[in-house]
């Protein structure tokens, strides 16, 4: 496919590794152009300088050869008008980033279609979401709620004393059988495991099971779950006023930020909040307002390294439960490492989206795994697909992907090595970063 990304900021640039990772046609097009040659001196994916806004520049760039167009600049109305006008080059399918809460509604997001917008990315919304359930299921790492929750996939970290530290895969016999250990990661590394694999302490294990068996598994994993009654925030951006607004008037929140107008208007927006004016890693501010007593601590600033320190002093503390959002790759090991519960990258939930769209997965079924190495999407099988010439078990699958389950006739169903899939079952499949082509090839 050809793919041409506007904006050449962190998330323009990780969208484009990752693409052309996936050997697609990426180019990418932005201001910078020292920026811009450093890329293409060490990326595979080629790049350009110029204005998305401008209808000359998306011309020259080939927009109306593009299958997807994807903008991703800071400013949501370049954005908006950049795909307006690549769609009106010819360009089949336009992707826009836009921030501003007010877009997701349903009456702008029809306007917006209509102006060449087929989709919308919106970070900030994505990130309160994935902070929204580690608050309500904080005995995983990860949740995830496919076809529209017919099977989860759950990641679940394993600590040294953990009943599942030392086992192999084939130990944890199941009857009936209620999960499937779909992969494993371990440091930077994510593998496809097989029934030999063995568990380590530190290992995140993505696993795949029913709602009704969710109780189960937790009780399995031997992982304890607290009800959030009193969260402390760090950071009054966009993530914590979308998961404001989601939360509405459940646990008492506070929330911390150095900026003195953005803390007013979040007072006004929402008054049940106790919002205060210092800085996010003030330890006597903290303590002031009685971190010693919260049951989870979210640390959603900008800077990795703020939250990341914030969240080693809530622990100090005593908060059982603590979220960092960290936007660079190079911290996210050493934050597992310091027992952060949850992490949060903006960057892998844009990925995971516009992964779904090289697919063509059902953008409302599938989400991404929280890991830059693996994706988890939903596709359906076909009268024609080659999965479905026979039981998985003769299948000789490749070793990059396994199936994690699948949803027949609207139920759920975990998958083993007799099960044989039939046209119209939508299947949950796990797959490494590079092994997009493989995946489509089992589906046409």
């Amino acid at each position: 496919m050809k793919i041409l990304i506007a904006g050449d900021g962190e998330t323009g640039t990780h969208l484009a590794e990752m693409l052309s990772v996936e050997n697609q046609d990426v180019t990418l097009m932005g201001a910078d152009r020292e920026r811009l040659q450093e890329l293409d001196a060490s990326f595979n994916f080629m790049t350009v300088v110029g204005d998305p806004t401008s209808a000359a520049a998306l011309e020259e760039c080939g927009a109306g050869r593009a299958d997807l167009f994807v903008a991703v600049t800071p400013d949501d109305n370049a954005n908006i008008v950049a795909c307006e006008l690549a769609k009106g080059h010819g360009a089949r399918r336009c992707v826009a980033r836009v921030d501003k809460p007010e877009f997701s509604q349903p009456d702008l997001a029809a306007l917006l279609r209509r102006l060449g917008v087929d989709q919308t990315i919106c970070p900030e919304k994505m990130a309160a979401e994935t902070v929204l359930h580690f608050i309500h299921h904080n005995w995983v790492s990860d949740w995830f709620r496919l076809h529209r929750g017919e099977l989860l996939v759950v990641g679940v970290r394993v600590k040294e004393n953990d009943t599942l530290a030392g086992q192999t895969l084939r130990d944890l016999s199941q009857s009936p059988r209620f999960f499937h250990v779909a992969a494993i990661k371990r440091g930077e590394k994510v593998i496809i495991p097989r029934g030999d694999d063995h568990i380590s302490p530190g290992d995140t294990l993505y696993i795949s099971t029913l709602p009704a068996y969710a109780d189960k598994l937790h009780k399995l994993c031997g992982k304890n779950s607290i009800k959030a009654g009193k969260i402390m925030i760090t950071g009054a951006g966009r993530v914590t006023e979308n998961l404001l607004r989601l939360l509405g008037s459940g646990p008492s929140v506070t929330v911390i930020d150095p900026d003195r107008d953005r803390c007013r208007e979040m007072a006004f927006k929402f008054p049940d909040a106790v919002i205060v004016n210092a800085r996010s890693n003030d330890v006597v501010t903290m303590k002031e307002e009685g971190v010693d007593q919260c049951d989870m601590f979210l640390a959603l600033t900008g800077s990795s390294e703020t939250n990341i320190v914030s969240c080693m002093v809530a622990r100090e503390h005593g908060v059982r439960k603590t979220l960092a959002r960290i936007e660079e790759f190079q911290y996210m090991q050493e934050a597992e490492s310091l027992d952060i519960d949850k992490i949060v990258n903006k960057k892998q939930l844009n990925t995971g989206m516009v992964m779904n769209m090289l697919l063509d997965s059902d953008l409302a079924t599938t989400q991404c795994v929280a890991t830059d190495k693996a994706e988890v999407t939903v596709m359906v099988a076909t009268e024609t697909s080659r999965i479905v010439s026979r039981p998985i078990c003769e299948m000789s699958l490749p070793q990059e992907l396994t199936i994690a389950g699948l949803v027949r006739d609207g139920k759920g169903e975990l998958v083993e090595g007799r099960t044989h899939i039939r046209p119209g079952d939508h299947v949950v499949v796990f797959f490494l970063t590079g092994s997009l082509s493989k995946v489509r090839r089992l589906f046409k």
